[in-house]
């Protein structure tokens, strides 16, 4: 995505904390109010999280290009689906009270701020997402409709954030978990009987390992992504011999496990051979 001059500009002598005060400015439309059966530490994550956007909310972001980022939070400027246009987003962090502000700076629905509150519950968290206007709408009418596409399009979104922060609680607890004595080398058996079609798994002490077929000969790659644990077992892959994890779009090389743009570190890979006995044998 191109970022310019006037992007950034857009920023300039914004502050970088949550104003509170400004509420007061705004006319408030509603609210929604959610369950999520995870963690404060998770929301919190996601929330700072604009890589994800894209491609874990493709009907909402069709792509998005940072601007600047801190402990405060994030600006960005993303593309809208279908050529629906672009927004100027910033989001400003309270941590300490775990509440975060989304604010359209510029672009289709220009003024517009959503106020989350995370709050701890006995199975997880509730989030009460408050929607902001710069002005009251004409009728009474306009506003329960711009209020009800704002709370199903949230509905959405956190129907796809909840799946993401499950996977990353469910991968970073089988991480832990894993126990030392954990085979360093896996048989998978004879290769005649193994489908080239067909991804299989082994779990190794350095982790779980994806074992497929590609350029002629058996590989294998980490299930989950080095970044933020995303999964990869699905991930496929495409005509430069890579894969792309579906959370953030990092893209794997399966040669040497190098991600296209640096940005993390590589993706572990295993070794692949076959013994003696015609059998396919994993080992880190």
């Amino acid at each position: 995505m191109e970022l310019g001059a006037q992007d950034r500009s857009a920023f300039a002598g914004r502050a970088t904390a949550v104003d509170y005060d400004g509420l007061k400015q705004l006319h408030y439309l509603g609210s929604y109010v959610r369950q999520l059966p995870v963690s404060l530490t998770r929301m919190m994550e996601n929330a700072y999280d604009w890589e994800h956007l894209p491609f874990v909310h493709s009907s909402s972001f069709a792509a998005i290009g940072l601007i600047e980022e801190g402990d405060w939070g994030w600006r960005c400027k993303a593309d809208l689906p279908n050529g629906a246009g672009n927004q100027l987003l910033e989001l400003l962090v309270d941590r300490p009270n775990y509440y975060w502000a989304t604010t359209v700076v510029e672009g289709s629905g220009q003024g517009i701020q959503i106020h989350t509150q995370a709050s701890e519950q006995n199975d997880g968290i509730e989030v009460d997402v408050r929607f902001y206007v710069p002005a009251a709408p004409e009728t009474e009418a306009q506003a329960a409709m711009i209020l009800s596409v704002m709370q199903a399009q949230y509905a959405q979104l956190y129907d796809e954030d909840a799946e993401l922060m499950q996977g990353r609680q469910a991968a970073l607890d089988t991480k832990r978990e894993r126990r030392a004595e954990t085979n360093e080398r896996v048989d998978l058996g004879k290769v005649s009987a193994l489908d080239i079609a067909q991804t299989y798994t082994a779990e190794l002490q350095a982790g779980a390992f994806v074992v497929r077929y590609w350029s002629n000969g058996w590989i294998a790659h980490a299930a989950t992504c080095p970044h933020m644990l995303g999964p990869l077992a699905k991930a496929e892959i495409d005509s430069d011999g890579r894969i792309t994890c579906p959370w953030h779009g990092y893209r794997f090389a399966l040669s040497d496990g190098a991600e296209a743009q640096k940005r993390c570190g590589a993706l572990p890979l295993a070794a692949c051979e076959v013994d003696e006995r015609g059998h396919l044998m994993v080992s880190a």
